[in-house]
This record gives structure tokens, C-alpha cells and sequence, in this order.
């Protein structure tokens, strides 16, 4: 299938010929043209067609030999539920933008870090109209020369200082890996919201510790995982991966499935597989971030975690839970209430040596994950009686094993499971696609998976051969001239995607208010209470962030990186 767009400004085939054709020449001239206008007309009303539905361009195909009586029609994208859909962006249009806060205060942000992702954030931050205040580095000439090439009023040489100013709400910390908790319990110690770039941390205890804080203290934390703020990821999310279970234990719901099926055509089933490959070619240098192991580098913290968080929105919206706000402690201490916790990780990686220097990280990684399975096997008989909590099972490999009984068939059968296969490389280059697989098609989303703006679905007839095939096209803002006219070329692709998350936050703090402003001190029992301000994202939860995080870890340690 072809998406094919036409000009719609016409272009003389030909400027050679000034002299004018006889006039029979003429006539056989325009009925030739006639003709072929009549014949391009028809050849496109019955050829795969092209169509906008809110800035999103969907093109769809659909084979000609199988029973169209039963077959979807051509346009087969529902329009985008006004819900999750997030056209393109201007900046004039943001909530940060001049002329709104005018009539609503926006944030005051700072920036802790000064490298190359804090560039494109600052960027994206003062071309969509946002008010950065004051940064801070440890190194002066950075600290000075970034404040004058953003045209920021103040900047600092030590994070204290920046924790300090009362002229900030919220701080965008863009440390190296290893150096994210104690910039973070700094600001949160001093009242400060913290955006938090990924990797939140390299270990899953400093992530609780850093989590813990900002809930005892009832303030802002997030890490920034802006892959699942761009309009793609929020229509994925909520026409395929959400899915019927009705409540927190895990019950299937079929009225929940009817309701889903009415709402989106493309009737996919399941997810029940997934693979990505991230890889890009690093310089071999040691004092590069990349591969410094102090620095908390290596491949699967860098862009590995992305493949993680995209596996792990699966397993969340399938258990289609809710933000336990007021059990942030047990969601703090644990971050198990729902289960969306791979049941199995394997993960193997290598470093390597160059020119006599040894780069002790991965730079190579294939890990997977997987939900349900196992040892789960099949039954070899039913239970003893109905007083059993388990049965006789065989596994995979014919051995023996035990299985948690279930109440019911529907329960197995709708038990989430999915095997996810990733692979992370800084040696070589990659399509930086992303692949679900349902089980009744498939989903790809086109490169650079953690920043997209196309996917394609796949629909497939029962027994294999492709039925239909759907693009489904997002714009980016438009801001991305305009940043490179006012600060030059981003280090990273896509880095004007940057305002969905700044959009979202600036928004959930106006509109629920900034935690911290005024607040008066709470008591360790106090519960933490969502009136108090915005506290968490729904696009991004408390829960998944930890999760994220320690999946990570455990991977890393399936493949000896803390050794």
C-alpha cells in the first residue's frame, strides 16, 4: 500500500515549445487532455485513497479478493476522540504561550544540568512560550553561556542556590544517570516540583527514596518519559492496548469488550507480542557519557528504557487499573498493587575493547520480558476437589508442575500474556521501529519509536493473508523552524515533541494547582490527598515509573552490569 499525495498546483509539462500548434493540432491536444483527466478521475475514486480526520492523514487498503460484504469500509479510522488526541502544536496555542499568561501565571522553571538534552528542553520551553527563570552548573563558563544563549535572567554555580530561589516552581534536572537522586531530594527538600530526566535512576532503591520524598512532602515527581505524551502513544494506549477488565482483580468484562468494539473498528484482539530494536552508532570515547560506567552509561539505561516503558503501557492498560492515590504508601514501598510486573526476564549484553581501552557498559543488549506462561502449562487432569488452591499441571518441557487453580475458564483465558524481545546497540544503526502483535494483527510503529508520528496497522483474515492495512499519520508541532532559527539545531531527533510533556504539566498545574505554593507541613500519617494539587500524571502514573525502573535494574542485572 501507497500513500500518495497530489500537488495541488499545476506545473506546464513542458516550457520548451512557445511556438502555438496548428488548430487541429489543438482540438486532438484537448481531447487527449480530456480523456486522461477522465481516466485519472476514476483510476483515483477506485485506488487506495488518502484522507485527513483532524490533522491525523490515514491512507487504507483493503484486498480486493476476499468478501467485502463483511469488510470494513475504505475510511477505516474512527475519528480521534477529542479525549486523547492532541493535534499539532503552535506555540501561540500552548498554555505557556505570552498572551495566555497574561491572563493565567504559568510555571517558573529551572534547569540543573546544562548538557545537550538541556538544550532542546529549554528550547522547546521558551519557544512554546514558557518561563524559564534561572539555571545552574557547577561550571560557571557553562552556567554563564547557557543563561546568555537562552537569554535567561539568572544562573547559578551551585544547585543549592537554584534550590534556594524563591522564583522557581519546578526544576528540570538533566544530570547524568548516575546523578539524579540527590539534585532531586535537594529540590524536593526545598519545596521545589521536580521534572526528572530518564533514566529516573540507575537503581530501583534510589527511585523509591526519591519517590518517597515527594510524597511525604506533597510535591511534583516525574520522570520524563515523553514518548507517552506524544498523540500517537495516547491513541494507541486508548483504541488498542486498554482492554475489557472492569476493575482492579483482574475480572474479565465482556460488556467492556462490546463497548470497545463499537468504539474502534480495527478489532485487532489481544496484544500478545512485542519486539524493538533501539540502536545508533556512539563514538568510542571513555569520557563520553555513553560508555563511562561511573556515569551510569551503558545501552539499556540510555535508550533501553524506552523499549521497557513501551512493553510495560501494555501490561498497565490491560489491567486496565486506576492511580491508588491514597495508598501511596504501599504503592511507594512495593509498586505491586496491579501486577504489571514481568513474570519472567532474560537478558544477556557485553561491553567491549577498543584501541586498549575497555568500556565496562553494554553496549550491546537483547533482553526479554515476559507476562503469564511459565509453568502455567495445561491441565492433566482436574482438580481433587474445589477445596484446592492448586492443580496438576505439566509444563513446557513435559515436567510436572503446579499451577494456581482458576475460577473459571474465562479467567485463563483472558489472563494477560505476552512475550516482549528488545534489543539496544550503540554499535550499529537501527529502524528504531516498534512492533505489537495482536491476535489479529499487528501494529508498527515507524522510527524513531520513542518520539513517533506514524504506525501502521495491520488486519488480518483467520488464517493469515493481510486483509487491510491502515497508516495512521501525526503531526509534529510546528514549532521545530522556529527553534532552529532562535537556538540553533537540537542534539537530539524530535526534540520539538518536548511540548506535550511541558504542555501537559503546564496544564495540570493550572488547573489543579502547583504543589508546594503555600502549602502547610504534614504529618508522616497525613494521607495525600489530590485536592492539594497535581501530584501525579495519569499519562505517566507514580506506579509505572517505578516499575520502569526496576525492570530496568533487573535486567542490568541479568546481564552482570553491577559486577
Amino acid at each position: 500500500m501507497t500513500l500518495v499525495q497530489f500537488a495541488t498546483e499545476s506545473t506546464p509539462l513542458s516550457t520548451c515549445d512557445n511556438a502555438a500548434p496548428p488548430v487541429h493540432h489543438r482540438r486532438c491536444i484537448r481531447l487527449i487532455c480530456l480523456t486522461t483527466t477522465y481516466f485519472i478521475a476514476v483510476i483515483a475514486l477506485l485506488s487506495p485513497r488518502s484522507f485527513t480526520v483532524h490533522d491525523v492523514h490515514v491512507s487504507s487498503s483493503i484486498r480486493q479478493d476476499v468478501d467485502q460484504s463483511n469488510a470494513p469500509q475504505r475510511m477505516s479510522l474512527m475519528q480521534p476522540s477529542p479525549e486523547f488526541y492532541l493535534p499539532a502544536l503552535n506555540p501561540k496555542e500552548m498554555l505557556g504561550s505570552s498572551e495566555k499568561k497574561q491572563q493565567q501565571q504559568g510555571l517558573r522553571w529551572g534547569i540543573l544540568g546544562l548538557g545537550r538534552i538541556a538544550h532542546d528542553f529549554t528550547s522547546a520551553l521558551l519557544v512554546s512560550g514558557c518561563n524559564v527563570t534561572a539555571v545552574a552548573s557547577t561550571s560557571l563558563a557553562r552556567s554563564k553561556e547557557f543563561a546568555r544563549h537562552f537569554s535567561i535572567p539568572t544562573y547559578y554555580t551551585t544547585y543549592e542556590a537554584l534550590a534556594s530561589d524563591p522564583n522557581v516552581d519546578i526544576v528540570y534536572i538533566a544530570t547524568t544517570n548516575n546523578n539524579h537522586k540527590n539534585p532531586t531530594l535537594l529540590m524536593l527538600r526545598n519545596n521545589k516540583n521536580v521534572l526528572v530526566e530518564k533514566p529516573t535512576t540507575v537503581t530501583y532503591e534510589d527511585a523509591v527514596i526519591m519517590y518517597r520524598e515527594a510524597r511525604e512532602r506533597g510535591l511534583f515527581l516525574m520522570t520524563n518519559h515523553w514518548t507517552r505524551f506524544f498523540p500517537l502513544i495516547q491513541y494507541l494506549r486508548r483504541t488498542f492496548l486498554t482492554t475489557p477488565y472492569s476493575n482492579n482483580n483482574n475480572n474479565y468484562d465482556p460488556e467492556r469488550r462490546f463497548l470497545k468494539q463499537q468504539t474502534n473498528e480495527h478489532n485487532l484482539g489481544k496484544v500478545m507480542a512485542m519486539k524493538g530494536d533501539f540502536s545508533f552508532v556512539t563514538p568510542l570515547s571513555p569520557s563520553d557519557r555513553f560508555l563511562n560506567h561511573s556515569l551510569g552509561g551503558g545501552v539499556t539505561l540510555d535508550i533501553g528504557c524506552y523499549l521497557i516503558e513501551l512493553a510495560l503501557l501494555a501490561a498497565y492498560d490491560h489491567h486496565n487499573t486506576t492511580s491508588l492515590h491514597h495508598e501511596m504508601k504501599k504503592k511507594v514501598a512495593a509498586a505491586t498493587a496491579n501486577n504489571i510486573h514481568p513474570d519472567g526476564i532474560e537478558a544477556t549484553g557485553h561491553g567491549i575493547m577498543f584501541n586498549g581501552v575497555e568500556f565496562p557498559v553494554d553496549v550491546e543488549s537483547s533482553f526479554s520480558l515476559r507476562w503469564g506462561g511459565g509453568n502455567y502449562g495445561v491441565w492433566n487432569g482436574e482438580c481433587p476437589s474445589n477445596d484446592e488452591t492448586e492443580c496438576d499441571t505439566i509444563s513446557i518441557g513435559g515436567e510436572g508442575t503446579k499451577t494456581l487453580k482458576h475460577n473459571n475458564n474465562a479467567d485463563l483465558e483472558h489472563k494477560f500474556s505476552m512475550i516482549a524481545s528488545f534489543q539496544a546497540s550503540f554499535r550499529r544503526p537501527s529502524t528504531f521501529e516498534v512492533e505489537y502483535v495482536f491476535e489479529h494483527g499487528r501494529i508498527v510503529i515507524a522510527g524513531p519509536g520513542n518520539c513517533p508520528s506514524e504506525m501502521r496497522i495491520y488486519e488480518y483474515e483467520q488464517y493469515g493473508p493481510l486483509k487491510r492495512e491502515t497508516v495512521v499519520l501525526f503531526p509534529l508541532p510546528s514549532i521545530k523552524n522556529e527553534l532552529v532559527k532562535r537556538y540553533g539545531t537540537p542534539f537530539y531527533p524530535r526534540a520539538e515533541g518536548f511540548v506535550y510533556v511541558i504542555d501537559a504539566i503546564e496544564k495540570c498545574m493550572a488547573e489543579k494547582g502547583v504543589p508546594g505554593s503555600g502549602s502547610t507541613s504534614r504529618g508522616e500519617e497525613e494521607q495525600w490527598v489530590m485536592d492539594e494539587g497535581c501530584l501525579e500524571m495519569p499519562e505517566n502514573t507514580m506506579e509505572e515509573q517505578l516499575v520502569t525502573v526496576e525492570v530496568t535494574e533487573n535486567v542490568l542485572k541479568e546481564m552482570g552490569y553491577f559486577d
